[in-house]
């Protein structure tokens, strides 16, 4: 039987195709609705017309990676792309017709179902999963089995399972910045139990800020980009459109280049709306957010107050393109992994298609281990220590004001010296999410450059020695 941890696209895709080739499944999820998958609002980048080719989709990848693509990974994904949408079809699933266009393409390839995408992957691929009656366990997985380097099956807050197959589907750690995109519960702990159990960490300075997000009466609401390929505008409160002016791309800038313009906008004290009225037919293209707009007593001609939020992790456990880690039977795949897909920034829509591809193709790898074997990176060796407990509220506090989108050495030392006061020695959410938080301010201090969504004001520049360059993180124990 394969363990598969997680119940988003990823961990779904990959049981129902598991199953559907012969293999037995349990699924593990420690919230049926939790992570990113089932809030997601754009769609899966393919390229599936007669002007685009996957090569155009890698380069676009790549370009936005800025440095940090690795080339293996972008290949692999940019060419199975295609595929993975078309087998989607052919279970069953229905997309739009049309093929929307984000920040960072250079053709319209993001296929879609209405500005929800990720809810109804999840609804559709939860909807298989219990037609093949795959078991799914809610229940929180607290640590791996593992005996001389090789994986033996997980231990939950219930029980213990054996098996030498663990498949991490369990996302990233967004969560972890006061102002966020994502679910409570997107906190890193499947990170850190593979960090704990042996597995390499890669390019966890790579944090992901969405730059539109917004909130009214208390809901938090991320605009989808999609609204911005479809013609809306950015301005500030002097009905000023500012985007042109830091970069010519303007609004269809990549999202760490538009989110410092956000930041910077309200560092000068202004505030920053979006403005819809450029939308033909909203109410159709856009049926979800209309609806958020009618809760809240707006319209589409009202200006929405935007801001930036952390959203989407680029770094994670270290793995190939089978979705194999160093450790042997152990797996990890989507927002959790670090394929080298995504470089130091991810092209928008390339996240639901990396886990709908990993997951999709897993079967082929299952029973023919090759095992991921780290390139000449940085190996940085981090050893347990002890101190006083935060909560996850006092981490959020410390990760927005130290480690956010504009980083200084003087706040991440600020960070770090914080987290390792900080209890990470227990099973704990909160000691998980310290470690997390301390790998991520550790690898920013290290990286002395600006790369990507990774931004120095005291190195605002690259530095060629780090290009391509990455940053491992393993435990050493005492």
């Amino acid at each position: 039987m394969v363990v598969i941890v997680g119940t988003g696209v990823a961990g779904l895709s990959a049981a129902v195709s598991l199953r559907r080739n012969g293999y037995k499944v349990r699924l593990i999820t420690k919230k049926i609705t939790g992570g990113s998958t089932y809030i997601a609002k754009g769609g899966a980048a393919a390229s599936l017309t007669g002007d685009d080719s996957p090569e155009l989709h890698a380069q676009d990848t790549i370009k936005v990676g800025d440095g940090m693509c690795d080339l293996k990974a972008v290949n692999y994904v940019t060419k199975e792309a295609p595929s993975a949408i078309h087998e989607l079809e052919k279970w069953g699933f229905q997309f739009d017709p049309d093929l929307r266009l984000e920040g960072g393409h250079s053709r319209r390839r993001v296929a879609h179902k209405t500005d929800e995408t990720g809810r109804e992957f999840y609804e559709f691929l939860m909807s298989e999963a219990k037609k093949e009656e795959i078991p799914i366990l809610e229940d929180r997985v607290k640590a791996l089995m593992v005996k001389d380097n090789e994986v033996r099956g997980v231990i939950t807050e219930g029980s213990a399972i054996e098996d030498d197959k663990v498949v991490l589907a369990t996302g990233g750690y967004a969560y972890l910045f006061k102002f966020s995109s994502t679910q409570p519960t997107n906190v890193g702990d499947g990170m850190a139990i593979a960090f704990d159990a042996g597995a390499l960490l890669g390019d966890m300075e790579f944090v992901q800020f969405h730059p539109t997000v917004t909130s009214i009466d208390g809901e938090v609401f991320l605009l989808t980009e999609t609204l911005r390929g479809e013609g809306a505008v950015l301005v500030n409160d002097k009905g000023e459109r500012f985007a042109f002016t830091y970069d010519k791309r303007g609004e269809l800038a990549p999202r760490d280049v538009l989110s410092r313009a956000i930041y910077d906008q309200y560092s000068k004290g202004y505030k920053v709306f979006m403005d819809l009225r450029g939308i033909k037919d909203l109410e159709r293209k856009f049926p979800v957010l209309i609806s958020f707009l009618r809760r809240h007593n707006k319209t589409p001609s009202d200006l929405l107050d935007v801001f930036p939020g952390a959203h989407f992790v680029d770094g994670g456990v270290r793995v190939n393109t089978r979705g194999e880690t160093n450790l042997k039977g152990l797996y990890a795949i989507g927002e959790v992994s670090d394929s080298g897909l995504h470089g130091a920034n991810r092209l928008a829509s390339n996240s639901l298609i990396e886990g709908l591809v990993f997951g999709m193709n897993l079967y082929r790898y299952i029973d023919k281990w090759e095992g991921f074997y780290p390139d000449d990176g940085t190996m940085v060796s981090v050893t347990e220590w002890k101190g006083r407990k935060a909560s996850i509220d006092e981490i959020r506090e410390m990760n927005w004001s130290n480690v956010g989108i504009v980083r200084n050495k003087e706040r991440l030392e600020k960070a770090i010296a914080y987290y390792k006061e900080v209890d990470t020695s227990s099973s704990c959410e909160e000691s998980k999410a310290s470690l997390i938080s301390y790998l991520t301010a550790y690898s920013a201090l290290m990286r002395d450059e600006s790369r990507g969504n990774h931004f120095r004001e005291d190195f605002p520049f690259h530095k060629k020695e780090w290009e391509g360059k990455r940053i491992y993180f393993r435990l050493t124990r005492s």
